[in-house]
């Protein structure tokens, strides 16, 4: 801890402990101050320890703002989300904050959700002056993107493959993931299948619809009666399954683009009024917190959520670091429903 001599002492010559107060006491030069707070890897383990040991004494932490006004990294990157109904997006912000702090960066979530306008959102990315920006929403505003790419700036979409050829992007491969379910339906007696689906502007609905009929119609040899919500959200998806529930033949299985989905699915075709119903299959898709809660206890596809999150994340601070923003397309997996 530092003492209250050394406290008076800086706070009477400098008003406010400074990095080169540090490199002075460290015995290293100014730069070394600056790369044992940003690069590690530029500074050897020992001397970063000390410098770190002696800023810690004095009470010195590095000026974000003055890093950015000279021109410099920031360390910040930006996490781009438009849902925050879906509860995944904690997972999601706990993964990129814990694997771009073991890199020394971090990360600030904006928001382009319907609460907060595109200009806004756009303001608080280009006043932070982030070095890259991670995109899990389904849109990403041009102004932004425009900004990015002036600045040489990489993106990288986490979640979902790009629909722009020049944006690396980390996803799980949906299509397949939905064959899946396909599979799982046909082999456990569904006889009426039906799709629910959020945004249908969105890769992923498209992509989990698309694998889903496809193999339906395989399996069947014809397609499923599908539904889209409009939006990944509770109420939409409960509307949904509703009006799937009043048809005269309702379906007997009901595979959800997301676990929310399939909980609105689930509370939907509850019995009701002592109706005596046969609960139709329901499967989600994420393996979210929600899926594995007893009250539902749903059929989900299990996809690596963790890694495909941390490996963009990573991915972009590398191409940050590296100065590259050449495409790389990163497709994991879906391994089982559960």
């Amino acid at each position: 801890m530092r003492t209250v001599s050394e406290a008076k002492a800086s706070r009477r010559d400098h008003g406010n402990v400074t990095a080169q107060d540090v490199a002075d006491r460290a015995g290293v030069s100014l730069t070394t101050v600056s790369r044992s707070f940003s690069d590690a890897g530029l500074v050897n383990e020992a001397t970063r320890e000390r410098v770190l040991s002696v800023a810690g004494r004095l009470g010195y932490r590095p000026n974000m703002a003055a890093r950015v006004l000279a021109g410099r990294r920031s360390n910040l990157i930006g996490l781009l989300v438009n849902n925050f109904d879906d509860p995944e997006h904690l997972d999601l912000f706990r993964f990129v904050s814990s694997e771009a702090q073991q890199r020394n960066y971090h990360a600030i979530l904006l928001n382009v959700s319907h609460e907060r306008s595109e200009i806004a959102s756009v303001d608080t990315a280009l006043q932070f002056q982030v070095d890259g920006l991670l995109v899990a929403a389904s849109h990403l505003p041009d102004q932004l993107a425009q900004s990015c790419e002036a600045q040489n700036k990489p993106i990288v979409v986490v979640g979902r493959r790009s629909l722009r050829p020049e944006y690396s992007s980390v996803h799980c491969d949906n299509h397949a993931g939905a064959a899946l379910v396909a599979d799982y339906m046909h082999e456990n007696g569904v006889m009426r299948p039906a799709f629910i689906g959020g945004n249908a502007d969105a890769t992923v609905t498209k992509e989990r619809m698309a694998g889903f009929v496809q193999r339906i119609e395989e399996l069947y040899g014809y397609q499923p009666v599908t539904r889209l919500a409009g939006v990944n959200d509770y109420d939409r998806g409960h509307a949904a399954a509703m009006e799937l529930m009043n048809l005269p033949k309702p379906p007997d299985g009901f595979f959800c683009s997301s676990d929310l989905l399939a909980v609105a699915a689930q509370d939907a075709v509850k019995p009701r009024g002592g109706q005596e119903i046969q609960d139709p299959m329901i499967v989600g898709f994420g393996q979210s917190l929600l899926a594995r809660l007893n009250a539902y206890d749903l059929h989900s596809v299990s996809m690596p959520f963790e890694k495909m999150v941390r490996a963009a994340t990573s991915l972009l601070i590398d191409q940050i670091k590296g100065g590259s923003t050449d495409k790389t397309e990163i497709a994991l997996p879906c391994d089982r429903i559960v």
